[in-house]
């Protein structure tokens, strides 16, 4: 009888230390919203009056691949990604550490998806010897996607959507124009890191992580507790 009790505490502790740290402090957001927000009031289903907050989202967009196809981004919801805006002469600066680490370490990746905004001409055609960086990185290519976009829309989409400028903060939260940008699975703006230095690469695979495992879980519990309360 004892040796089940200690077996069964063995196996119980992990989960329960994971949701402890994972769940157990929700104003503990490792990775933090950025953009504009706003409050929001509402009646819930009891009647009672209750707030929340509205997070900024990255608005629809559609632009070529390499093969010429339109990829919209709807086909991305519910799902991580990180943005790169790849300008041809930054490219060797800003790349290089998360190249090397993504070709090194592919597995710390898996739980995102991948998405490399590149400068076109005037129609959004690919230039002549456009870049494939999901063939470069050895990447899926249902996970990573080169985008075409005209110069003018590439800036624009920098500046006014991906690195929305938010007068609630003393500071910008990036560091360079060419900081990756990760996206959560409702399409909000999550973290900016400087890929140009190995530690900010770290720390943005661990809010990937984070993310993925608080917010999942969190998820999954409000919806086990949705349809306990149905049953």
């Amino acid at each position: 009888m004892k040796k089940s009790l200690i077996l069964f505490s063995i196996l119980l502790l992990p989960p329960i230390v994971y949701i402890y740290f994972a769940l157990g402090v929700p104003k503990a957001f490792r990775a933090p919203f950025f953009g504009p927000r706003h409050a929001i009031h509402f009646t819930d289903k009891n009647g009672f009056l209750k707030a929340d907050t509205i997070y900024y989202s990255i608005p629809p967009f559609r632009f070529k691949t390499n093969n010429g196809n339109l990829f919209e981004s709807k086909s991305l919801d519910g799902h991580l990604y990180l943005a790169f805006f790849v300008d041809p002469d930054s490219m060797k600066k800003t790349l290089p550490i998360f190249a090397e680490d993504m070709l090194t370490n592919k597995a710390t990746y898996n739980y995102s998806r991948f998405v490399f905004f590149y400068p076109s001409d005037s129609l959004g055609n690919p230039p002549k010897n456009a870049p494939d960086f999901a063939k470069e990185l050895k990447m899926g290519t249902d996970t990573a996607f080169t985008l075409f976009v005209p110069r003018t829309t590439f800036d624009s989409l920098h500046n006014n959507e991906f690195f929305y400028p938010d007068s609630t903060r003393k500071k910008d939260p990036w560091a360079t124009w060419s900081d990756a940008v990760l996206i959560d699975y409702k399409g909000r703006i999550r973290g900016y890191y400087d890929i140009r230095y190995a530690a900010e690469v770290k720390k943005m695979k661990e809010d990937v992580h984070f993310i993925f495992f608080r917010d999942e879980a969190a998820e999954t519990i409000e919806n086990s507790t949705v349809t306990q309360k149905k049953k």
